[in-house]
């Protein structure tokens, strides 16, 4: 591989580490030229790489759908389904940019996750962890229900707190 290939993976893969690190700690998106400082690199190599927040929006959670994917086969799933649940808490910004999506794209994305999710869960209900009434679609619902409560403008005393409450009771009714 050319050292300039090697260049631009490398350069690629560290503007998505830093986006993927903003969503994480911020509470608003943060502008691709932000991104830009906080890897290091120029603005115009981040828009060669990401024509705009959407772009790199897109990129960071289709790495987060591998990894979910690499999850579903290794892990217990109820440790699955808790690590989807943290993501969509911890990264707000992420979710409100996919919320600004066509329903089009935002269809699809739900679809890619209910596929990922399905086989982890028919294995879960073979195996008596989840109960056996629940449907893959069931499981995107749910994320619907958790984005309603993150999103809500409703008082709620604890905040995330409360919500991440609200998961683990929807997690208990999901166990047989």
């Amino acid at each position: 591989m050319s050292s300039r290939r090697t260049d631009a993976r490398r350069n690629r893969e560290a503007i998505l580490r830093t986006a993927d690190e903003a969503f994480a700690e911020d509470v608003d998106l943060v502008p691709l030229s932000e991104i830009a400082r906080r890897s290091g690199l120029g603005r115009a190599t981040v828009y060669r790489h990401f024509s705009d927040r959407y772009a790199l929006g897109i990129a960071v959670a289709e790495s987060k759908l591998h990894l979910l994917r690499e999850l579903v086969a290794e892990c217990d799933f109820i440790e699955v389904l808790e690590e989807l649940f943290d993501e969509q808490i911890s990264r707000r910004p992420l979710v409100r940019l996919f919320r600004e999506l066509p329903p089009a794209d935002q269809r699809r994305y739900a679809g890619q996750l209910v596929a990922i999710l399905a086989p982890g869960l028919r294995e879960a209900q073979e195996s008596g962890v989840i109960r056996s009434d629940v449907g893959p679609d069931d499981l995107a619902l749910i994320c619907e229900m958790v984005e309603g409560a993150l999103s809500s403008h409703l008082p709620t005393p604890g905040g995330v707190e409360s919500v991440q409450r609200v998961v683990e009771v929807m997690l208990a009714g999901l166990r047989a």
